[in-house]
Formats: structure tokens, C-alpha cells, sequence
């Protein structure tokens, strides 16, 4: 057991700290809530903590030097781009997420941005409040039934989705880099290559982590691959897509449309370029939310924290290996 520390939790989503009290009783710990902007902010509010509980700003080997008692930082969410999990790694220092809390309503708010791309009820529900009642809408609205849905990215959301579209009659074409043909397969979708699934797809869901290799892969060249009729929809990460080039090709028509409920730049300046058509639906990152969502990814997090206070490795321990530093470290 690990001597009486603290727990320092400076992610700005968690409203009180009952919750976490809880969970945290048994280990005689203080938790004291930082809410971080800045990096300084950050390697002042981490120096006595013995593990932290973070949000969005960047941590990287010089904000670790800051936490010389630190065993864990744990991020109540599923991406974790913000944190360098290489120098965590050389500190000794385990990092772990919660990959799994907001799986159906990361998948429902793709599906709801889907749909209103094809009913355009966004755009319907305005103009009946602004004094418009017309029943045939000035929008090229084309039958739901026969289109080719695209899912890039086919791990627990990208299949949720898969199964949530599978009852609209569409064919689902799925591209995943790191899985098998027969394992998208099982997960309802047809395997397809990245270059066939844009060219095929009537829409295009995203759903990947932002890595090295996933910034900016939805730029100019990707999406003019994309059908003129096609709509692109992005629930994972804002840096996956080249905003500037989203925005041109929306414009120019080169796609029909998008909708994002996250941006390059979160929360977005009120002149976000995005913002300049109403071609482009932009939602607030609140696609994770749910009232189950959100105490559940608490909870699990905190459950992270808990196991590190009792000599454990998490559950959703992200730089495995780290063990032989974290023992050193810890001990």
C-alpha cells in the first residue's frame, strides 16, 4: 500500500468529487480537484500527486518532470493524443484510459448526424420556426434504402455503428488497417480498401484514434475521391481531418456535405472557418454524453486510480511497458 498522498483530478468535466471520494476511501489519499488550461498550470497543480486524473492539456516530458511522486495519469476518456506515452514510459509512469464508456453513444450521435444528412431535419425544424411550412423541402432529399455507408476505422464504435446501420438497408463497407478481412466480416461490414471505400460510399463515418499516422488522412486527396453526393461524418477526432480542405471541398461541392462533432481546435473561436456554410453541421464534442456516460467513464477512471493505490496495473494500461520502471518507481 502506498503512503497517504494525493490524488490530484484536473480534467474540467467532473462537477463535484463524491464519486471519487468513494471509490478512493480505502486507500487514505486526499483528492483535491486543479482544473488545469496551461501546461504550467498543470505541472504545478501535479507536483505532490501520486496520481492525476487529466483532461485536454498537452503533457509532455517536461510537465512529467514536474510530478515526482506520480504513478498514474489516467484520462477519463478514450483518446489520449494529448499525453507523450513515450516519456510517461521512461518515467516510470503508468498511463490508462477508459476505452469503453461511451461506445453506444459515440455510435448513436454518428448515426443521428447520418440520418439528418439524409432528412436534413437540422435544416427542416429551422424553418418551420422561422415561418416556413412547405411539404415538399427545397432539398434534393434521395431515398434512405440502397446506399453504401463507409466506416473508417471498425473498432468497438466503428462496429456499433455497423450494427446499428445494419437495419436501414444499407451496405456497410468497413476499412481498419489493423484488423483481418474475416474480423470485419464478423463485425457486419464488407472489408474494403481505403481508396474503394471513399470512391463507393455515399457516406463516410470516422471512427480512429488521432495518431502520427491518422493526422490530417482525411485531407485534399482523400476527399477528392469522394463521391460529389457524399457526405462525410467525423465523431473521433477533429486533427483526423484537414478542416481547410473539408471546407473547400464543401464549398466548391466537390462533397455534398459533413457534419463533425469535433474540431481541430476545441472550443472553436465563434469564426471558425467551419462555420461559414450551413453545409457543414458542427456539434459541440457531445457525442460521448449520456447521463450513464458520464458516470461511468468517472468510475472507471478513478477505478484506475484505485488499482495503482493497491499495487496494481490498470486495467487499461496503455504503455505496458512500463512495468519494470513503474515497479522501480513505486517501490
Amino acid at each position: 500500500m502506498i503512503e497517504s498522498r494525493t490524488v490530484v483530478v484536473t480534467a474540467n468535466i467532473f462537477p463535484g468529487l463524491e464519486t471519487e471520494k468513494e471509490v478512493l476511501a480505502p486507500y487514505n489519499v486526499e483528492l483535491v480537484k486543479r482544473p488545469c488550461q496551461t501546461q504550467e498550470q498543470l505541472a504545478e497543480a501535479g507536483k505532490d500527486a501520486v496520481a492525476l486524473l487529466v483532461g485536454n492539456v498537452h503533457i509532455n516530458a517536461e510537465v512529467i518532470s514536474h510530478f515526482p511522486h506520480c504513478l498514474a495519469i489516467v484520462k477519463p476518456s478514450v483518446g489520449v493524443d494529448n499525453i507523450d506515452i513515450d516519456a510517461a514510459t521512461a518515467a516510470g509512469v503508468c498511463v490508462a484510459n477508459v476505452p469503453d464508456y461511451g461506445t453506444d453513444e459515440v455510435a448513436t450521435h454518428a448515426m443521428a448526424l447520418l440520418l439528418n444528412a439524409i432528412r436534413y431535419v437540422d435544416a427542416e425544424a429551422t424553418a418551420v420556426r422561422g415561418g416556413r411550412w412547405q411539404p415538399k423541402p427545397p432539398y434534393p432529399i434521395q431515398r434512405s434504402a440502397g446506399r453504401t455507408l463507409g466506416i473508417i476505422g471498425f473498432g468497438r464504435i466503428g462496429q456499433s455503428v455497423a450494427r446499428k446501420a445494419s437495419g436501414f438497408d444499407w451496405r456497410l463497407l468497413a476499412w481498419d488497417p489493423y484488423l483481418g478481412d474475416e474480423e470485419i466480416r464478423q463485425g457486419g461490414a464488407e472489408p474494403a480498401e481505403f481508396e474503394t471505400l471513399l470512391g463507393q460510399s455515399d457516406f463516410v463515418t470516422l471512427h480512429l484514434p488521432l495518431t502520427e499516422e491518422t493526422q490530417g488522412m482525411i485531407d485534399a486527396s482523400a476527399l477528392a475521391q469522394m463521391k460529389p453526393s457524399a457526405f462525410l461524418v467525423n465523431t473521433a477526432r477533429g486533427g483526423v481531418v484537414d478542416s481547410a480542405a473539408l471546407l473547400k471541398a464543401v464549398e466548391s461541392g466537390q462533397i455534398a456535405g459533413a457534419a463533425v462533432d469535433v474540431v481541430d481546435e476545441e472550443p472553436p473561436p465563434p469564426d471558425h472557418p467551419l462555420y461559414r456554410t450551413d453545409r457543414i453541421l458542427v456539434t459541440a464534442h457531445v457525442a460521448w454524453y449520456s447521463e450513464q456516460a458520464f458516470r461511468d467513464v468517472r468510475v472507471k477512471a478513478v477505478e484506475e486510480v484505485a488499482r495503482v493505490l493497491g499495487g496494481q496495473l490498470p486495467l487499461n494500461l496503455l504503455n505496458p511497458e512500463v512495468k519494470p520502471r513503474f515497479k522501480a518507481r513505486s517501490a
